[in-house]
């Protein structure tokens, strides 16, 4: 039973492992591509901004309607480019002081104050968050009011050189946090943060991510709240070393950034520097440019130093990872140097010893022709080089059996002259000379001769060419093949084709041979040619490619 619990709880492991990395894998690839499509939603970002722009020109008589855009149009620049938003909460500042507004002068300094903050700008944004009226302030402005302040003692707190000091600073900003917890509704997004932020200090995760639960319910992910959400879950899985899910929750703040069209963001950065620690320096250095091209068009220090830092890193490491890539491509370059040079070695061993093979092989072919099973095993371990000489082979063959056969016929043609002329003899001893007048004079012995010569010559180059007239007729057209007559071995067509398989291309020479003129033979060629199914210029290359019996 304890096995069986053992082996349950492996595979339970093992699949969660193997699910997580699935996930993680996934969620890559969609940032990658979210990267590489940022444009559009900058686009977006812009023709929003363009669309107030335009109907804060339409709305030119309303200096409140103009307030209200002005504000719009500074929330859509604040995350997007600084000096704009910088540029419009100016335009807001001139109004409020024009209409002595309290409300609105209040509402625009804490804006100005908070957005300097943000820059790293601390100075400028204590002198103007101190000039602001507390009496005039209703709750809302008050909790932003102490945010504004929270948030520049916490960023001079983390920035400051003067260690002296920053004990201070995060004394006012634990102050000003507690008066935020104190006035905010306890379920409001402000009250919720900081409340998962003071847990988190104080270690206790779990109750944290509670509270993270809480504030996810509440946002529609592709928002920048929901950036700032699944951010703020991935520091708390840091806290409980789950790489993992803290990279899960980087990658998903990211992507919400980039549709978001938000260019100051923490979790690229962060998701870099992880990835750089466990070696995806490519990756890690893909994110850290991306991230900086972001810093720069919108112009902060603070998050520009803190980048320019992670990049430094990393470009080191690159440059270290592309140097030992660099070796490693010379090591395998030498390597295969010296493979290729063994490797021309031995070709040029092998060819060698191929060429003595193929000598030595015709050697013992010309030295022992009668050693017929010796040839046979001789020609099946050089089939390749047989495949290769086919032609030269075939040639060969088909000159030892034609001379051969010549031989023979020219015994046979001695005997029959001397038979004839001991029979011419014979009837002139005889006084038999017009017997022998009658005999020369008839043509019936030399058509006798040609019938016999033509019928041999066909025997014996069908014994050569067993399918020939097969082949031949597969290059035919089907209604044009050539049907031979009950007796017949090759016709006169089929004939002369026969000689130029065997080499004989020559009009002439063929004419010459079959006892024709030249014109009747080009007539049959070209007759031929005309019920080819194939090319005309192709066919007779391809009938001297008919291969031999012996093949």
């Amino acid at each position: 039973m304890g096995k069986k619990l053992f082996f349950f709880v492996v595979i339970f492991i093992f699949s969660k492992n193997l699910y997580s990395k699935n996930e993680l894998d996934s969620l890559f690839q969609e940032l990658d591509n979210k990267i590489k499509n940022c444009a559009l939603y900058v686009e977006l970002k812009e023709a929003r901004i363009e669309e107030l722009k335009s109907e804060k020109i339409r709305s030119a008589n309303s200096i409140d309607k103009m307030y209200s855009l002005n504000s719009a149009i500074y929330n859509e620049y604040k995350s997007f480019i600084s000096d704009s938003a910088i540029r419009y909460l100016n335009y807001n500042m001139d109004i409020a002081y024009s209409l002595n507004e309290p409300h609105k002068i209040n509402e625009t300094s804490i804006a100005t104050a908070d957005i300097f903050s943000a820059l790293g700008m601390y100075k400028e944004a204590i002198d103007i968050i101190d000039n602001v009226k507390r009496e005039f302030l209703d709750k809302a402005q008050l909790i932003e009011y102490y945010s504004a302040y929270r948030s520049i003692y916490s960023g001079m707190g983390l920035y400051t050189q003067n260690s002296r000091d920053r004990w201070r600073y995060w004394q006012k900003n634990n102050t000003y946090r507690d008066s935020i917890i104190s006035l905010a509704d306890s379920n409001s997004e402000i009250s919720l943060r900081l409340r998962e932020n003071t847990i988190r200090e104080q270690g206790k995760i779990d109750e944290a991510l509670k509270i993270n639960d809480q504030r996810l319910q509440h946002i529609k992910m592709g928002t920048p709240g929901y950036a700032l959400i699944t951010f703020h879950r991935s520091l708390l899985y840091r806290k409980k070393e789950d790489k993992e899910q803290e990279k899960k929750y980087l990658i998903l703040s990211a992507i919400s950034d980039i549709q978001s069209a938000i260019k100051d963001n923490a979790s690229i950065p962060s998701l870099a520097n992880m990835l750089m620690q466990e070696g995806d320096v490519n990756r890690a250095y893909m994110y850290v440019r991306f991230s900086l091209d972001n810093i720069n068009d919108y112009n902060t220090r603070i998050r520009s130093s803190e980048i320019i830092n992670i990049q430094s890193i990393i470009d080191k490491a690159y440059q270290a990872k592309s140097n030992e890539q660099r070796k490693k491509l010379r090591i395998s370059l030498i390597i295969t140097s010296v493979l290729s040079i063994l490797l021309i070695i031995s070709v040029c061993y092998v060819y060698k010893q191929m060429r003595k093979g193929i000598l030595i092989s015709k050697r013992l072919k010309e030295a022992n022709t009668e050693l017929n099973a010796l040839n046979q095993k001789l020609h099946n371990m050089n089939n390749n080089l047989k495949n290769i000489n086919i032609e030269v082979t075939e040639a060969n063959y088909i000159k030892e059996e034609y001379i051969g056969y010549f031989l023979d016929q020219c015994s046979k043609y001695i005997e029959k002259m001397d038979e004839y002329r001991k029979m011419v003899n014979k009837k002139i001893q005889n006084k038999e000379i017009e017997n022998l007048f009658k005999i020369t004079k008839n043509n019936q012995l030399k058509e006798e001769e040609l019938k016999e010569f033509f019928t041999n010559f066909d025997n014996m180059f069908m014994h050569l060419f067993p399918d020939f007239v097969d082949k031949f007729n597969s290059l035919l057209q089907d209604d044009e093949r050539i049907i031979l007559k009950k007796g017949e071995v090759l016709n006169t067509e089929l004939r002369i084709y026969a000689l130029m398989r065997l080499g004989i291309d020559d009009s002439t020479k063929i004419a010459n041979f079959l006892g024709y003129s030249v014109n009747t033979i080009y007539n049959y060629r070209a007759k031929i040619k005309n019920k080819a199914k194939i090319s005309r210029e192709d066919f007779e290359w391809t009938v001297k490619k008919i291969s031999t019996f012996h093949k």
